[in-house]
């Protein structure tokens, strides 16, 4: 599904546009604008990372967001609320980005659950 969405693309553009951002930083509201801004001004695909304690794939300012992402409250519940909300919203495809930890507590089966 995500290949085809992109080969349909690549079909009317030469060059794709993805971003990241971390969920819940600055906030959920604000991610929520962010996304809105990106969407219009041409992202083609956007990662939602899911925050993580210890991300030490990434570097500062990616360390940074997910600190701060933490503290201000942020937990996968909310993050896949978020998400499922911005992918009914806006019509580009979103992939999610995080620490396998998480996936591993959460468990495998969580498919199809959101």
């Amino acid at each position: 599904m995500l290949a085809a969405e992109i080969q349909k693309r690549k079909a009317e553009r030469d060059i794709l546009l993805m971003s990241h951002i971390v969920l819940g930083y600055p906030s959920f509201d604000a991610c929520h604008s962010i996304v809105e801004q990106m969407v219009e001004a041409g992202v083609d695909l956007m990662e939602l990372q899911i925050p993580f304690s210890e991300p030490i794939a990434d570097g500062p300012v990616i360390l940074h967001a997910n600190q701060r992402a933490l503290a201000a409250g942020s937990n996968v519940d909310r993050c896949f609320e978020l998400a499922a909300r911005l992918a009914r919203e806006f019509p580009i495809p979103f992939v999610f980005m995080t620490y396998y930890n998480i996936v591993l507590q959460r468990g495998l089966e969580l498919r199809g659950r959101y």
